[in-house]
């Protein structure tokens, strides 16, 4: 069930110019146990809000918790951060888990610089047979 998070365009519609491509899109896939999340885009604060209630709801739907891949994201500000602590902090409340795969390069940096990889479970990359889990690293 993909969900699209659009940034306004910067030329109105009726000119018969091309609208860009979402800004961030998350397509999520159930396994028996967990959710995979597949971010792409960009997580700022314009769109943070948005990802977080449709991230939170997967999380709640999951039985174990939820995957997110995010080797898809070009760009991650501290609003997306806060993001990722509050959902691995949900996770933990209720007795389910984060697990973070496949991290682009920007949202690795982010992750040493602010020194919170350590914090998350990181992962390699999704597992392609659709059971919404991450292999191993």
């Amino acid at each position: 069930m993909p969900a699209y998070f659009p940034r306004t365009p910067a030329t109105p519609a009726d000119t018969g110019a091309t609208l860009p491509p979402p800004a961030i899109s998350v397509d999520f896939e159930a396994g028996p146990q967990r959710i995979l999340a597949r971010v792409r885009g960009e997580i700022d604060i314009d769109h943070a809000n948005a990802l977080r209630e449709d991230l939170v709801s997967a999380l709640e739907a999951s039985r174990l918790g939820l995957d997110v891949d995010l080797s898809g994201v070009t760009f991650c500000d501290s609003s997306g951060l806060h993001l990722l602590l509050d959902l691995n902090r949900m996770a933990s409340g209720t007795g389910k888990s984060l697990v973070l795969t496949a991290l682009s390069r920007r949202v690795s940096r982010l992750l040493d610089v602010t020194g919170t990889q350590e914090v998350f479970t990181v992962r390699g990359p999704a597992d392609p047979t659709g059971s919404g889990r991450a292999s191993p690293a």
